[in-house]
């Protein structure tokens, strides 16, 4: 196998000042992470636009697959423009209107147009993830009096949450519109949905995108009471999901997180999804050269869960140490892994290596019989030749012991494999027979220090050229594959 270490579990890192120049983004591949984020909440599309290109940049140069998320703002609801930073006492009375800035008048701007439609007296009023929180006292016009119950410092373009009214926003803005036409234009490789609550809310996504003749794979971010209520309904639109816990929390209270992050992601591994976990999980590394002990956890329990990603926001978006915040990160979930899995590993809650789980369907039970011969057999590795990186993410579903190389033609599928758990994505020249494929893929694994000549593999392969049709599992020597 290969020398270098490899993190089953893959890494999404927000990019931000911190992380945007083009040194900082080949150090951060290198240190570890799989795939960048762009939050769509912030910059310009001048600056959004140049993030795009740095990393395609660097991919190419490094010649790694490496993913682009845009992250859509959603309904998430944000303050307006201000400057400088305001600081709230406790006790204090203060005023919050509608808007998308400040003005002359010094009133507190939240920029979501229904705010008084939705929130009623008594009602609170959150910011910056739970930790500033305001009382409603009165509603005079597009205005709410308000008196401060916990107090702090406030800055532009901060979270708002309303955890006590029915938020009416639409799933989609015209912003947001705006920010898929420029995920198609730039051809990025994937699209987050922030407080997904129906799946109508992935529909309405995958609309304005076939709207460009583009079906790019959706990531469902929940966040929200009502997506974990149609969470089910949810995962059969979307193509992936999102943990995000901050927002969560602040919605349905901190201490039940931890139990719904469990049973997200093993419902995401029933489904066959990718699933990230996101949120303050190397929070303290913002201005620390080294996480806390309880961040460390964070991060492992995220790892033993079967999550697929897991995500830094804040840490290298904004902060001092981006490059060290990953290797840290790279550091705990390879350690866990390596700790835990290499000698006794555990595939997919449900599934045993003998049977006993009734198939989806005939590609299901294909992969499944990869999985399972490459489980009993001590087989090294699974290979997947994939269109769409459909067949990839089956087998990684399973969370079996064999590392997983899936190679494609297709340039734009060998970036989004990055996303999924334990895939090694690899590019292959266009072939138009399955021999070919073969001889392609040897050369592949050779040149890359997979497998010794007598090593066993299962090759993973169905019709030639279309997607979805995987129905064929060999197992044999790697010197008998080409």
């Amino acid at each position: 196998m290969a020398s270098r270490p490899l993190s089953r579990t893959k890494i999404l890192a927000t990019l931000g000042p911190s992380s945007c120049e083009p040194v900082k983004v080949r150090e951060m591949i290198r240190a570890g992470v799989n795939a960048f984020r762009l939050n769509m909440s912030h910059g310009d599309r001048e600056s959004q636009a140049a993030m795009v290109a740095t990393v395609k940049e660097a991919r190419k140069e490094l010649e790694r697959p490496v993913g682009i998320l845009a992250d859509l703002r959603g309904p998430r609801i944000r303050l307006g423009q201000f400057d400088p930073s305001i600081q709230f006492k406790r006790g204090a009375e203060v005023m919050v209107k509608v808007g998308k800035t400040m003005g002359r008048d010094g009133i507190l701007p939240i920029d979501y147009p229904r705010l008084v439609k939705d929130v009623k007296v008594g009602h609170r009023i959150l910011f910056r993830d739970g930790r500033i929180t305001f009382k409603v006292l009165s509603i005079e016009g597009n205005k709410l009096l308000c008196q401060v119950k916990t107090g702090g410092e406030l800055c532009a373009n901060q979270g708002v949450n309303l955890p006590d009214s029915v938020v009416s926003a639409p799933a989609l803005s015209a912003k947001d519109r705006e920010d898929i036409a420029f995920a198609v234009e730039h051809e990025v490789d994937w699209i987050a949905l922030s407080f997904a609550r129906s799946a109508a809310d992935i529909k309405a996504v995958r609309r304005e995108l076939l709207k460009r003749e583009l079906d790019m794979p959706i990531v469902a971010k929940i966040e929200h009471p009502l997506g974990i209520e149609n969470l089910d309904a949810i995962m059969k639109e979307a193509n992936g999901i999102m943990v995000a816990r901050g927002d969560l929390a602040v919605e349905m209270g901190h201490a039940v997180v931890p139990t719904l992050q469990k049973r997200m992601i093993r419902k995401a591994n029933l489904h066959s999804l990718p699933v990230i976990v996101a949120t303050q999980m190397l929070e303290s590394m913002i201005d620390a050269p080294q996480p806390t002990r309880a961040e460390v956890s964070d991060v492992a329990n995220a790892v033993i869960d079967g999550a697929d990603c897991v995500m830094l926001s804040g840490e290298t978006a904004v902060g001092q140490y981006p490059v060290e915040t990953c290797r840290f990160m790279k550091e705990i979930a390879w350690t866990t892994e390596s700790m835990l899995f290499q000698d006794n590993w555990r595939l997919r809650p449900g599934v045993e290596p003998h049977g006993g789980h009734q198939a989806e369907s005939p590609e299901m039970a294909t992969v499944k019989a990869a999985v399972c011969a490459a489980q009993n057999s001590e087989a090294k590795l699974i290979l997947a030749f994939t269109e769409s990186g459909r067949s990839a993410r089956l087998v990684s579903s399973f969370r079996g012991q064999a590392a997983i190389v899936a190679l494609t033609t297709i340039e734009r599928t060998y970036h989004r494999m990055s996303l999924m758990w334990g895939v090694r994505p690899g590019m292959i020249s266009s072939v138009n027979r399955i021999r070919d494929m073969h001889r392609f893929a040897a050369h592949y694994l050779e040149k890359h220090h997979f497998l010794r000549p007598e090593q066993l593999l299962v090759s993973l392969t169905g019709t030639f050229a279309v997607s979805g049709a995987t129905n064929t599992v060999r197992l044999i020597r790697f010197n008998q594959l080409a």
